[in-house]
């Protein structure tokens, strides 16, 4: 494996003819998946450059991008209550895997956050600009068909969490 380019928060290898990108921090990240009480799922919507365009996701984050938070299940919680304003109890690791394995070494675990409180507004650090969306189970679908006819993009690991809510 070769390097052949090394960005601020990126590294490009090229390893038997194919070329991928690898973070220099936090190579694996968490999705949480976070259901209220009163049945509501809660979503974010963020800009997200390489894209150019709002996309709809779960909370997420990267694990071991800041010194000291290699704990996938304390990211899982931080990053909930950074993007979303919601604390919980516990996480349940549900399932992992890469998240576009053509192009980048990064890998994805789905956490359920469970025992939720709302403890402030959410919105993310630093810039994030994320806006917290509480949409009941019963018309996700509907709703995240009207989002995308607004060209807002849904991050397909968004359906994938759904199906891990409906087991």
């Amino acid at each position: 494996m070769r390097q052949i380019f090394e960005g601020k928060h990126v590294l490009v290898f090229e390893h038997d003819g194919w070329e991928f990108v690898e973070r220099k921090k936090g190579k694996s990240a968490v999705v949480i998946l976070a259901v209220t009480d009163d049945d509501h799922v809660i979503l974010v919507e963020q800009l997200r450059r390489p894209v150019n365009a709002r996309v709809i996701d779960f909370p997420a984050g990267l694990v071991g991008d800041e010194d000291g938070h290699d704990d996938p299940e304390q990211t899982a919680k931080r990053e909930l209550e950074e993007e979303t304003g919601y604390a919980c109890t516990k996480v349940e690791r549900l399932t992992a895997g890469p998240t576009s394995p053509g192009i980048t070494s990064e890998t994805v675990a789905f956490y359920r956050a469970r025992g939720l409180s709302q403890r402030g507004a959410g919105g993310g650090v630093a810039g994030e600009d994320i806006t917290v969306h509480r949409v009941p189970r019963n018309d996700i679908d509907e709703w995240l068909t009207r989002k995308g006819d607004e060209g807002v993009l849904i991050d397909v690991k968004v359906w994938a969490g759904l199906w891990w809510l409906a087991r």
